[in-house]
């Protein structure tokens, strides 16, 4: 057995523990990590491999994807606590929330929880609400590593969300257009419903303000599949197509069927016309879309993870990783190490209350990397603090190229 299923069965039946690092220093930070382990049915399932008859037989069990996310991520953490920081005196703590609402909830009854200094976690939009609540309340900050959701929390200058909103994604796409094709035709395209046709429009505002401001101007349309109407007129995709420049197609759709079915159809016109596709980060993790309409079509996707291979430091913490838990690690490995490496360094330089310190300072880790602003509900409102970093990765020759 794998010497990482012996690792998971260690944090699964061991809820709550403490990690305390020797520092120099009279001040002990206090963290607690609410993951959900889901310790229970974790342990029934390495029960399932222990007593299996078979290599195959082991191998058909499978774990919940939450709980080998909390397994990635936790590792990640501990790689970088054993690192060592001479100058931090930590106490971390380790919750299994057990991906249930109502065990994040009287989890949160916890007496010592409203004596940390930091909450990370949890990991789904539910359970993630519960969290950033408590900790606006009993003014802790939280750090959200998992979760894009803007629905959150609001009015919450105690929140973190360090994985980027939809909007983020779309900010820095828009913004490699115009760094990398002044002169393209920009078709918007997408299904007229609550969760594509907003994210049409926030492009569409984003030209539009750019057209006011600037001498040189894009040629903007936004096509929806209900009424198929630009400017009133009727209209179809290949009428918009531009045969005499690049034509920067943005689809904005999660449907797995529809981006299926409009990739087809662009990818039969792409030989009479210079088409690139824009889509949506989740597009890779699909299980529908060809990879070959994907590549041919010159596909810009944005992520907010990219591994760096090439500097020691993420070299060694690759080496590192595999020798202690045999296996490579996940992007969630990288987040977990990235999200308390840059927690370390903030307490290091500003103490516990270092929001304030690092608006418009770049934290750049191993796989992720934090641009840390202020998101306003209004004027004198904060909303929460969020990460605005986003890469933009370009598919070619059937691998993801880092182009932005």
């Amino acid at each position: 057995m794998r010497r990482i299923i012996f690792q998971f069965f260690t944090v699964a039946v061991c809820a709550v523990y403490s990690i305390n690092l020797a520092a120099q220093t009279d001040t002990t930070y206090h963290v607690a990590l609410i993951l959900p382990f889901q310790a229970e049915s974790t342990t029934g399932k390495l029960n399932e491999i222990a007593n299996a008859r078979d290599l195959y037989t082991a191998n058909r069990v499978h774990f919940n994807e939450d709980a080998l996310i909390s397994l990635d991520f936790y590792q990640g953490v501990t790689t970088a606590l054993n690192e060592g920081h001479d100058n931090i005196k930590l106490q971390v703590n380790v919750y299994d929330c057990g991906n249930s609402d109502s065990l994040t909830a009287e989890l949160l009854k916890k007496p010592e929880l409203k004596k940390m200094d930091f909450v990370i976690g949890a990991v789904s939009t539910p359970n993630s609400k519960l969290v950033a609540e408590f900790c606006k309340a009993n003014k802790i900050l939280n750090i959200q590593p998992f979760t894009p959701s803007k629905s959150l929390t609001t009015e919450n200058q105690y929140h973190v969300k360090l994985a980027p909103t939809i909007d983020a994604h779309i900010d820095n796409l828009f913004q490699s257009i115009l760094d990398s094709f002044p002169d393209a035709n920009i078709i918007i395209y997408t299904p007229k419903n609550e969760r594509s046709l907003p994210l049409a429009q926030h492009y569409d505002s984003l030209f539009r303000a750019y057209n006011k401001t600037e001498q040189k101007k894009y040629n903007v349309s936004l096509l929806n599949t209900s009424d198929m109407q630009v400017n009133g007129r009727k209209t179809t995709l290949d009428e918009l197509v531009n045969h005499s420049k690049a034509n920067i197609l943005i689809i904005t759709s999660y449907d797995e069927p529809f981006i299926q079915s409009t990739l087809r159809t662009v990818f039969e016109k792409s030989e009479r016309a210079n088409i690139i596709v824009y889509g949506l980060p989740t597009w890779l993790s699909g299980d529908v879309l060809r990879l070959d309409y994907i590549n041919d079509l010159h596909t810009r996707i944005s992520d907010a993870f990219w591994m760096d291979t090439v500097k020691e430091k993420g070299k060694d913490f690759m080496r590192n990783y595999t020798i202690n838990y045999n296996s490579e690690p996940s992007r969630y490995a990288f987040l977990g190490y990235d999200v308390m490496s840059f927690m370390l360094q903030s307490v290091k330089n500003y103490g516990k209350d270092f929001l304030s310190q690092i608006i418009t300072q770049r934290y750049t880790g191993i796989g992720y990397k934090f641009d840390i602003t202020r998101t306003m509900k209004n004027e004198d409102t904060i909303n929460y603090y969020e990460n605005t970093h986003v890469n933009i990765l370009k598919v070619e020759d059937y691998s993801l190229h880092k182009i932005w």
